[in-house]
């Protein structure tokens, strides 16, 4: 089995926790599957709740159910098709549930999600919620979908700037808002020493790249480095909801 912690805090500035997480896996016929998901709510106090929280209930509904009815013995890219399929329904059912609710406001929600199956991954992302991945000295990030990103890609933002610039809130895709969604698609190979990192905005916001990098080695280590990653990024005035999600992948014996 895979190492795994799921985490969040209300942080310092928030009512209520408008994130969500799950953490499902499962070993069936030698073959081990696995799902994470992070999500972080919007659209007003309740409505952020309802969204990422319906995400995440219908994304463990689908790993509990439909995923083992056969599903599996299709292969990842049937299952990253089911999935990507999932959301886009989700995205619908939101939007309807809105209107349900005579709400002048949508309630949408940001989702980044990662999947495994044995030695091969994919990691979904719509929103401005991040997964990173650790592959020895290599390291990826998935890409916000927000204005300040759009202006970076332009050459009209750097890097830092685009980290201070406010346009970094405004989403351009989430889930929930619009009839149409582009859903990011990452896929690799899953390798011994592997980690993962899904988390919230409020977790990376105040955060260093450097200091992301930094996962600890044992399941009780990085229990300790979340619980001080929440507690930094609080001193340095952080006020949104904190979620994460560690993955870590066994090295061989």
């Amino acid at each position: 089995m895979i190492d795994t912690i799921g985490m969040t805090d209300i942080g310092n500035g928030r009512p209520s926790n408008q994130d969500a997480y799950l953490l499902r896996q499962k070993e069936k016929n030698g073959k081990l599957y696995l799902l994470a998901v992070v999500c972080d709510g919007m659209g007003g106090l309740k409505k952020g709740e309802i969204a990422s929280h319906y995400i995440v209930e219908v994304l463990k509904q689908w790993f509990d159910e439909t995923l083992f009815d056969g599903l599996e013995t299709m292969g990842i890219d049937m299952i990253e098709q089911n999935l990507i399929d999932l959301i886009r329904r989700i995205n619908q059912n939101l939007l309807l549930m809105s209107r349900r609710m005579e709400e002048t406001k949508s309630m949408g929600s940001t989702l980044t999600l990662l999947f495994v199956e044995e030695h091969e991954f994919f990691v979904l992302n719509v929103g401005d919620s991040r997964t990173y991945w650790f592959d020895r000295d290599r390291k990826f990030v998935t890409t916000d979908h927000t204005l300040a990103e759009l202006e970076l890609r332009a050459g009209h933002l750097t890097k830092e700037q685009a980290k201070k610039d406010p346009r970094r809130h405004i989403l351009i895709q989430c889930v929930g808002v619009t009839k149409d969604i582009r859903i990011d698609c990452y896929k690799g190979r899953l390798n011994p020493g592997m980690e993962f990192l899904l988390c919230t905005d409020g977790f990376y916001g105040l955060l260093e790249e450097e200091e992301i990098y930094q996962v600890e080695a044992s399941k009780e280590q990085i229990k300790e480095w979340v619980q001080k990653c929440f507690q930094k990024v609080k001193r340095r005035g952080e006020l949104d909801n904190l979620s994460c999600v560690i993955v870590k992948v066994p090295n061989k014996k």
